[in-house]
């Protein structure tokens, strides 16, 4: 009995040990998995890694070959020009070298004896540098082609061609009782000539008229220009009051004037003119004084003099809110293209009063005549816009009926072509008596330009079309123009 007690306490010891060794040898076996399975993820981190940065490494490589395949092709350039220089070294005959020694001291030589240091050395009787010798073409210059110039620029002459040859029809009703007509002529035909003496700012312009078979001389006056702010201009040239008369005629949007325009200018006079832009080109004046007896007087007075005591008398300004127009230049006058094609925008307004006891080239016998005028303008990248309106005042000094007349314009063109093919249009009115309701004059244009070489040579042709009211109906003409210019 007692050896089966301890048999069963041997077999339960037995079985507890058992079981307890099962334990723990699942714990360790465990414990191991957890702990390789954490290795492999750690190396498979660190290969990763690695071959990260073996790849960039090799696009790095690359990119060097990439360097050193293209430098190596330079270098392979450089050796080839190299070898064929020391070809050509070889190759070339002494003489050739001996004759490019020879042109080096002909120019070296030439050089010095163009020098004043030279000719006073060798006493030779040659023009200096300071003596009148250039002579130049001009193809850019606004009146002139050739030019002779000392080298100091004191002196010039500048010489100059410009014509203007138009073909004309004109289609009048009934009320004209004049026929149509088609006419080729002339219309301007000058030639001129300008430059300075003395110094930069003593400048001359002398201008021939030639579009007639009489030849006269149109313009001729010297003008001072110590700086922009002050200007003196003498001599026999435009009264500078209406601006689209004070505009070349070879530089007009249309090929005339409105009739407007030419119902109130003052055309040419003797006088004095003293003119400037001040205020950095944002102001422009003229205060002028001329004989007031108009263009060419001794065709209708029969002498070249002032009829009487009086004379003409100017002020005119202009401000420029945006600065000065490219296309203006005081000294010759207004452009009404933008073909200079103004970047940013410009913009003009003026004003104009002149007193006169005469008008155009004939005395109103104990009349005062008082004309005004009002201007406006734009430019802005290739288009333009001017329109100018007029009053004039004829008051007699014996108590009679004064008489007012008036008239105005407005003009516009545009680019369609930069610098090239030009649109253009116009209206215009002219009452010469606003006490009567059967004279006023209406004006219609339109108009295309085509730019060559700029005003230099042009096509130009319009169309207009022309009413005058009369008492019983109006008066009606159509009018077609082509019209050729150059200028060289």
């Amino acid at each position: 009995m007692r050896n089966r007690w301890f048999q069963y306490g041997l077999s339960l010891a037995m079985v507890f040990c058992a079981v307890c060794s099962a334990g723990k040898v699942q714990n360790v076996v465990a414990q191991d998995v957890v702990q390789s399975k954490e290795t492999l993820e750690s190396e498979a981190g660190n290969l990763k890694g690695q071959l990260k940065q073996m790849e960039e490494a090799l696009l790095i490589q690359q990119k060097m070959m990439k360097q050193l395949e293209a430098l190596a092709l330079s270098q392979q350039e450089q050796i080839k020009e190299l070898k064929n220089r020391i070809e050509t070294i070889h190759e070339k005959p002494v003489t050739v070298a001996k004759e490019e020694i020879k042109e080096g001291v002909k120019q070296e030589v030439g050089n010095y004896l163009e020098s004043n240091e030279a000719r006073e050395k060798l006493g030779l009787g040659l023009p200096g540098k300071n003596e009148p010798v250039n002579g130049h073409y001009l193809p850019d210059k606004e009146k002139a082609s050739i030019g002779f110039q000392t080298r100091d620029g004191n002196y010039s002459l500048s010489v100059g061609f410009r014509m203007q040859t138009r073909l004309t029809y004109r289609d009048n009703d009934d009320d004209f009782e004049e026929p149509d007509k088609t006419d080729i002529d002339v219309r301007r035909a000058r030639l001129c000539f300008g430059g300075n003496i003395y110094n930069k700012d003593v400048n001359y312009y002398v201008e021939i008229d030639g579009d007639s078979f009489e030849v006269n001389l149109r313009d001729y006056y010297v003008w001072w220009s110590p700086l922009e702010e002050l200007n003196i201009k003498t001599g026999y040239f435009k009264v500078p009051a209406n601006r689209q008369w004070n505009s070349s005629g070879f530089k007009l949007l249309l090929q005339d004037r409105s009739i407007a325009s030419d119902a109130f200018k003052q055309d040419r006079d003797y006088g004095l003119d003293i003119f400037g832009k001040p205020f950095d080109g944002h102001m422009e004046y003229h205060a002028a004084v001329f004989r007031g007896a108009g263009q060419n007087p001794s065709k209708v007075l029969g002498k070249d003099e002032n009829i009487d005591n009086e004379l003409l008398y100017v002020f005119t300004t202009r401000y420029y809110p945006f600065g000065w127009y490219n296309s203006y230049n005081l000294a010759t006058g207004w452009e009404e293209t933008d073909l200079k094609y103004e970047e940013n925008f410009k913009a003009v307004i003026g004003a104009s009063v002149v007193y006169n006891g005469k008008e155009r080239d004939r005395k109103l016998a104990d009349t005062n005549s008082i004309i005004g005028n009002i201007d406006l303008g734009m430019r802005y990248r290739g288009f333009t816009w001017d329109s100018e309106y007029y009053i004039r005042e004829n008051d007699p000094e014996d108590n009679g009926d004064s008489i007012t007349s008036d008239g105005f314009y407005t003009q516009a063109g545009y680019f369609v072509l930069p610098k090239k093919l030009e649109l253009a249009a116009r209206y215009s009115m002219l009452d010469p008596d606003n006490d009567l309701l059967d004279d006023v004059q209406k004006e219609y244009s339109a108009g295309i330009n085509y730019y060559l070489r700029g005003h230099r040579s042009k096509i130009q042709a319009d169309i207009a079309h022309f009413v005058t009211d009369t008492e019983d109906t109006d008066k009606n003409e159509n009018r077609f123009r082509l019209q050729y210019q150059l200028i060289f």
